[in-house]
């Protein structure tokens, strides 16, 4: 099935009710089409594909969502890309994953209604030698397209502060989305903006 704003109509009404906004991410995750740990950087042109289209729909119920509560939605784009192994080529991944999110975002959408965000991780379970999507990757690319960097308190190493990096960035970036990681189910994450 593929993502729609229509499949979202209950989440909607049930925010309105209660006077809140919802925010988005695309799930990039626990699908047969990522089970090998690669989904916007993956070298099978197929899959890449699938999940392009995937966050593209992403982007469009978070549009729907702002529109509908009147409280612009955050669409969070995170991916698990990564190897377990020490690979010979971390250069081809980050640029197929780059060509991917430039598809992604080709369509313009209202920031009343929807603000992109991009998520990057040191490492994950199956992923501990090599993160496609990392911080000085997602550094780069939200600097250069104008996307909110987001900085999860969870996802750095541990001598790593995101305070650090929050007042770097700051003075670059548009706005940062902040997320720690032990955020009770219903809080939205907050944005920061200069």
């Amino acid at each position: 099935m593929k993502s729609e704003p229509r499949h979202f109509e209950k989440w909607v009404s049930w925010t309105k009710e209660l006077g809140l906004g919802l925010d988005f991410n695309p799930t990039c995750f626990s699908h047969p089409k990522s089970a090998d740990g690669f989904t916007l950087s993956h070298p099978n042109s197929d899959i890449r594909s699938f999940w392009i289209e995937h966050c593209k729909r992403a982007r469009k119920v978070g549009e729907y969502f702002g529109k509908e509560t009147g409280q612009t939605c955050i669409t969070n784009v995170w991916i698990p890309d990564g190897f377990k192994d020490v690979p010979v080529d971390r250069l081809g991944p980050r640029k197929r994953l780059e060509a991917a999110l430039d598809k992604v975002f080709a369509e313009k959408i209202d920031e009343r209604y929807n603000l992109d965000a991009i998520e990057s991780k040191l490492f994950g379970i199956g992923s501990e030698s090599y993160v496609v999507g990392s911080h000085e990757f997602y550094m780069g690319y939200g600097l250069t397209r104008n996307k909110l960097i987001c900085l999860d308190a969870g996802h750095f190493h541990p001598t790593e502060v995101v305070s650090n990096k929050l007042s770097a960035l700051s003075i670059f970036a548009n706005g940062m989305l902040l997320h720690e990681p032990s955020c009770t189910l219903g809080q939205r994450p907050c944005c920061y903006a200069r």
